[in-house]
């Protein structure tokens, strides 16, 4: 079975994703691209564009996804990216469901638009000689599932491969997947079919290729708690228990993934951001709470990596660097980026 890690917006940079790869990940996406933005471009690109398109040397097969309405842009736009060289293959985005991109007409907005999906699908296949993957949720809602019909034209047009999210537009990312909706489109094509969507524990990657049939998941928030969950799925499937994460583990994956982070953004901004990434990490480890306001207040690598080891050594000295499932939360993935001179976490 192949794994993913999906495209998610603010948080799947180069710097992340490494993680995942490091951990087993078969593939990732970039953060969505506005194809308007890359197809009008006419020279040097702005520093937020450059970091949308980095990719680091630890990264394995890496898919660039563009998000957008207009067939002739969005050939265009993908076949600068194609130019560039540092993709393995294009990723059309007809899921997200977020308001910003719902209220431009693109994304999930696309879905009740079948006939503008497949202009668009056209245009890109017949653009670029990369491989090109569609991603897209079951339909706007359940009086609507147009996934079927869409994925047809995906696979006639030449799209290699799909990730399907079970839920519609309107579940946005509640509530049950629709299993037998997603066995309506495994039915309609014969490319690779990819689940998306309620993929949190590693017995889930199982249970979808038994019940959908697909050939691998993709994985988005759940790996934002634990990039390792790529390595627990591969665990599972030579029959071995998941490996516990230790406090070593966890915090040398913090340091690491903040070094990465600082290298591609202002350090300040990046130390921000790794804000959150200590709060879902550590969760379960004693005294983690008392750290976690500690960190709000750093604002340098230097900081960061201080007080991370310190609590480390605390932890090793008393002997209890296990994680304790009692007092493990319900901490809520606040995928939002923080903007500039705001505190995350």
């Amino acid at each position: 079975m192949r794994c993913l890690l999906a495209s998610m917006d603010g948080m799947s940079s180069a710097a992340f994703r490494s993680l995942c790869f490091e951990y087993g990940a078969d593939g990732a996406t970039t953060e969505m691209i506005g194809a308007a933005g890359v197809a009008r471009s006419k020279g040097r690109r702005a520093p937020v564009m450059e970091a949308l398109l980095l990719r680091r040397p630890e990264e394995g097969e890496l898919a660039v996804q563009l998000l957008g309405n207009d067939p002739a842009i969005m050939a265009k736009a993908a076949a600068r990216l194609e130019a560039l060289g540092r993709f393995d293959r294009i990723e059309i985005n007809m899921g997200c469901p977020a308001r910003v991109a719902i209220r431009s007409g693109n994304g999930a907005a696309l879905l009740r638009d079948p006939e503008r999906c497949g202009e668009i699908l056209r245009a890109v296949c017949g653009a670029v000689e990369l491989p090109v993957r569609l991603k897209l949720r079951l339909g706007w809602d359940a009086e609507h599932i147009t996934a079927p019909e869409i994925a047809r034209m995906a696979e006639d047009a030449g799209v290699g491969e799909i990730i399907l999210h079970g839920r519609t537009k309107a579940q946005m990312y509640a509530g049950p997947v629709d299993v037998e909706a997603m066995r309506r489109v495994r039915a309609a094509v014969s490319i690779p079919l990819y689940a998306n969507g309620a993929v949190v524990r590693p017995g889930d990657a199982a249970e979808f290729a038994r019940s959908v049939g697909v050939r691998g998941v993709c994985i988005g928030r759940a790996a934002l708690k634990s990039p390792w969950i790529f390595d627990d799925i591969r665990a599972l499937e030579r029959g071995e228990p998941s490996r516990e994460r230790g406090a070593a583990e966890r915090v040398e994956v913090l340091l690491r993934f903040a070094a990465r982070l600082c290298e591609q953004k202002p350090e300040r901004y990046a130390v921000a951001e790794m804000r959150k990434y200590s709060l879902w990490f550590l969760e379960g480890l004693t005294g983690a709470d008392a750290l976690f306001e500690r960190v709000k207040r750093a604002e340098t690598l230097d900081e960061y990596r201080a007080l991370h080891e310190g609590f480390l050594d605390g932890l090793v000295r008393a002997n209890d660097t296990r994680v304790h499932p009692e007092m493990i939360r319900s901490n809520p993935l606040d995928t939002r980026p923080p903007r500039p001179g705001e505190a995350a976490g």
